[in-house]
């Protein structure tokens, strides 16, 4: 523990970097299975998934770490609750990452049409940047502290923010399109088939939604 509070000593958001790295290393792995299974790599998926929840354990061991060494007594330039409730969302997006790699887990060797597995790749692709941008955007609030909130480097965090609300926008419409397909192709889904497609989908777009929140949370203490 003096470990997180020499980190928060230095700056607020040394600590959330840790973690932040972690949930990138959690995204990524998920990218990488989520490819192998669009691919028909079950056995190599599998194996990715499996590091997917491990390393979101890792996360989350971090995050209470972090929590339990966070005194009130720290003086630091931004709101203690603030960054406690940063963390939470910057924890939840890997959460969202575990709980698709579980759905991938499900069922090995199917058959699903290939334009809903485009689409669900792109989805994966989106969500999994917007996670990306997420880690940015906590390295840059860091500059942007030590810089004692400079314009230029607050403009910077700004589009960052930006591009990961685009993102967000973006997949709530491959979601629907999404659906659109998988009614297309009902005669060649079973109704587990289409449970399964869904609830991927479902988790990815929890991914970038969670990343949202983050983003968001982020903006409030800048306009604090």
């Amino acid at each position: 523990m003096q470990v997180w509070t020499k980190l928060f000593a230095k700056s607020p958001f040394k600590p959330l970097i840790k973690h932040s790295e972690v949930v990138l290393n959690t995204v990524e792995t998920l990218e990488g299975a989520l490819q192998l299974w669009y691919e028909g790599n079950y056995r190599g998926m599998a194996e990715l998934a499996v590091e997917v929840d491990r390393l979101e354990d890792v996360a989350d061991r971090i995050k209470e770490e972090i929590r339990d060494s966070l005194s009130s007594k720290l003086l630091m330039a931004v709101n203690r609750e603030d960054v406690l409730i940063y963390l939470h969302m910057q924890d939840k997006v890997a959460d969202a990452a575990e709980d698709t790699a579980k759905w991938l887990l499900i069922k090995r060797e199917h058959e699903v049409p290939q334009e809903i597995r485009d689409i669900i790749l792109q989805m994966g692709t989106e969500s999994i940047r917007a996670a990306k941008l997420v880690h940015e955007a906590i390295v840059q609030m860091d500059v942007v502290i030590e810089s004692g909130f400079s314009e230029k480097e607050i403009e910077k965090e700004y589009h960052i923010i930006r591009e990961i609300e685009g993102v967000e926008s973006k997949i709530d419409g491959m979601d629907t399109a999404l659906m659109e397909l998988v009614f297309k192709h009902e005669r060649e889904l079973s109704w587990g088939d289409g449970f399964y497609v869904l609830n991927i989908a479902r988790t990815l777009s929890n991914i970038s939604d969670k990343a949202k929140d983050a983003a968001e949370r982020i903006r409030l203490m800048m306009n604090k």
